[in-house]
């Protein structure tokens, strides 16, 4: 591009002088002349046309040069801006992923004794919540009021396992929402990205123990789960609901 402009001056210099030779040299048939003032003139004469000339082109470089800049600074910001956003992204997974094994090692020793011919049994993990599910269901038939429900889960937990187990999903769900927030460079599909993966990666038994108390439970964790949008959005994206029993 510079060099056609490069090109452009020297083809418009050499077209004013060509023009004053062929003007008063082969036309008018003047001699080339010794006076020093008729050289100035005819200085004055490619310097009135030539001076415009070049000052526009030279106007015109600069602003491309500017405009060039300018590209290269924005260029420059948007891969600083996406470094920053790669390095955030890799100190939120680097703790995200840690909180995501600390909550499957708290599912794996969750545990509850179940009275089954008048002797105590223990229930662990996926068997525990099976065993929660049938109790809920039996209520249900005999009496569809929650607070019914709700005693059950509170004589149940008298040692705060499914209280644990909750808080510690929405920890993350609420990590999610404001680590990658907007304000941070974020936007809404990294934050349902990861949201996905939340749900992907906890256990389908672990998620069934979690609605359960989000549908029965007052505590201010289920209250957060209850009112983000963005979760709820991507929990109705796959099949899962606050309504299940």
């Amino acid at each position: 591009m510079t060099n056609r402009y490069i090109i452009a001056a020297a083809v418009t210099i050499a077209v004013v002088f060509l023009s004053y030779f062929i003007h008063f040299y082969m036309i008018l048939g003047y001699k080339i002349s010794n006076d020093s003032a008729i050289w100035a003139q005819l200085g004055d004469y490619a310097g009135g046309i030539l001076n415009p000339i070049l000052s526009f082109i030279s106007i015109v470089l600069l602003i491309k040069s500017l405009t060039l800049q300018n590209q290269a600074n924005l260029d420059l910001r948007r891969e600083i801006k996406n470094n920053e956003k790669t390095e955030k992204l890799k100190s939120f997974e680097s703790i995200f992923f840690n909180m995501i094994n600390s909550q499957k090692y708290l599912f794996d020793t969750f545990r509850i004794e179940v009275s089954i011919d008048e002797e105590y049994v223990t229930r662990t993990g996926v068997e525990a919540v099976i065993e929660i599910e049938n109790a809920i269901e039996a209520r249900r038939e005999n009496n569809p009021n929650d607070n019914i429900v709700q005693e059950y889960l509170d004589n149940l937990d008298a040692f705060d396992q499914i209280f644990g187990i909750t808080r510690t999903f929405y920890i993350m769900v609420k990590m999610i929402s404001e680590k990658l927030s907007d304000s941070h460079g974020f936007n809404l599909e990294d934050r349902n990205s990861h949201f996905l993966t939340l749900l992907n990666f906890t256990d389908f038994a672990q998620l069934r123990l979690i609605m359960i108390c989000v549908q029965f439970m007052d505590f201010e964790s289920v209250k957060y789960l209850k009112n983000n949008d963005e979760f709820k959005a991507v929990l109705d994206e796959t099949g899962l609901s606050y309504e299940l029993y």
